[in-house]
């Protein structure tokens, strides 16, 4: 087990009995699902953490990789907390740790008196995602992986104890009171929960996880926490940053001093320990952004090529509206009516289940489409005395119904306007590719075919 922890010790005074009737901010269970990477191999050289899963990603998007750093980079003590290695076993020193790591760890600590100044209530609530071995020393083969959230709670009478979490609610009855003693299973209220996890998606017990808002003296780019400081958190699903403990007597009805006079204690202080795990921007490149327009009616299309993650997501901001691409494959596409054309989009790229950076691509133009339908040359006569006709046919998907009139096309080889979507010129020469612009923005380039030759 763990040679080191270091918990808040939080005290807290209250005026009155509550007697309003007991509301919960999370019902019984409301942490959402996370993911666990794959299981990392040993490499053939050097340390590494385990064959445990190389991260784990809550549904923020935060991941997590296993902390066994011995020094933060300015040469402080860790912010993670885990068994050293065992110099007599081979494996633990393979390992560079011994056989309890974490990816997440929180713990809440409390004790409180009564209005009389007796000792009413001790707390201490362990929340963690942790990996670790069945076998001690630590052996292959032996490995396990797992959420955890243990309750302990000292009381001092017996009653009914409503105990929430920022994920859950429980309940608990106190029936007989505990001799005192030093064991962590002598509390009146004890339940340890363990729940392993595999690769892949997992229903959450303790997650999202909670993020430090004082974080000490660590860098907040690499932690989550730094495992001694007391502070608040965020990242409760149900806005319940808090462990809150509602008592009540055996009847349930009424209210059972736990809190200077209070049958309510509320402790919004933790420690937290985490590291972040390695982030890259999502993949992705913009294929194309252009509206289309027929018969007063506009959309901007919007085409992505971007990560072949399945849990990718690609979104474009239209005038404020965020509209989210249709994918397939690696391909993302949508398709938005506008009431106006913007000059500009934004198109976002974010995978909440692998550690990652949103891919954010601004101030995208948006203009027609111009398509060349045709670009031929018909050529006779040689040398100096060759001529060549080219003949161009393209078209805007602005059809002119729109505020600003019918978008003017211009050939920009010789700059010469297209008359209902087409032009003809005489050269001596047949340039290779022609290229048409649009009043509105849009322009392509075609090839030019020659037809008798």
């Amino acid at each position: 087990m763990m040679k080191r922890q270091i918990l808040a010790q939080v005290a807290f005074l209250a005026t009155s009995v509550l007697v309003t009737p007991w509301s919960m901010a999370c019902s019984a269970n409301m942490a959402k699902p996370f993911t666990a990477g794959p299981i990392v191999q040993q490499p053939a050289t050097g340390t590494w953490s385990g064959p445990f899963s190389e991260w784990v990603v809550d549904s923020n998007g935060v991941g997590l990789q296993i902390c066994t750093d011995s020094v933060t980079a300015d040469g402080n003590p860790p912010p993670c907390f885990y068994d050293p290695v065992n110099p007599a076993n081979a494996y633990t020193s393979a390992l560079n740790r011994g056989g309890e790591a974490f990816w997440f760890l929180a713990d809440s600590v409390f004790d409180t008196v009564d209005a009389a100044g007796a000792p009413a209530l001790r707390a201490v609530i362990v929340m963690g995602v942790e990996s670790a071995f069945l076998s001690d020393p630590p052996a292959p083969g032996f490995e396990t992986q797992f959420q955890r959230l243990r309750t302990r709670i000292d009381v001092a009478k017996r009653g009914v104890y409503h105990v929430e979490t920022p994920w859950s609610r429980k309940t608990y009855t106190v029936t007989t009171l505990l001799d005192p003693g030093n064991g962590q299973n002598r509390s009146e209220i004890s339940e340890p929960i363990d729940i392993t996890f595999a690769p892949g998606s997992n229903a959450g017990m303790v997650t999202p996880f909670l993020i430090a808002d004082n974080r000490g003296n660590v860098d907040p780019a690499v932690y989550i926490g730094d495992g001694l400081t007391p502070t608040t958190v965020t990242g409760s699903p149900c806005d319940a940053n808090f462990v809150r403990v509602t008592a009540f007597a055996p009847d349930g009805i009424t209210p059972l001093d736990i809190n200077g006079g209070s049958n309510i204690l509320t402790n919004t202080q933790f420690t937290v320990f985490g590291k972040l795990a390695p982030r890259a921007a999502v993949p992705m490149s913009v294929d194309a952004v252009y509206y289309t327009r027929q018969a007063g009616e506009a959309k901007v299309n919007t085409m992505v090529v971007g990560s072949t993650s399945t849990t990718a997501v690609v979104s474009a901001t239209i005038d404020g509206a965020v509209a989210t691409l249709k994918r397939d494959g690696a391909r993302f596409f949508a398709s938005t009516p506008v009431t106006n054309v913007p000059a500009t989009i934004v198109v976002t790229g974010i995978d909440t289940v692998v550690p990652s950076e949103p891919n954010v691509q601004a101030n995208l133009a948006v203009t027609d489409l111009v398509t060349i339908n045709s670009a031929t040359a018909t050529c006779s006569g040689t040398g100096l005395q060759r001529t060549c006709t080219l003949a161009v046919n393209a078209a805007s998907s602005d059809d002119g119904t729109g505020p600003a009139g019918t978008p003017g096309l211009t050939l920009v080889n010789d700059n010469s306007p297209l008359v209902n979507g087409s032009v003809t010129t005489a050269s001596p020469a047949v340039p290779a590719t022609v290229t048409v612009r649009s009043s509105f923005g849009g322009q392509a380039s075609k090839p030019v075919t020659i037809v008798n030759q």
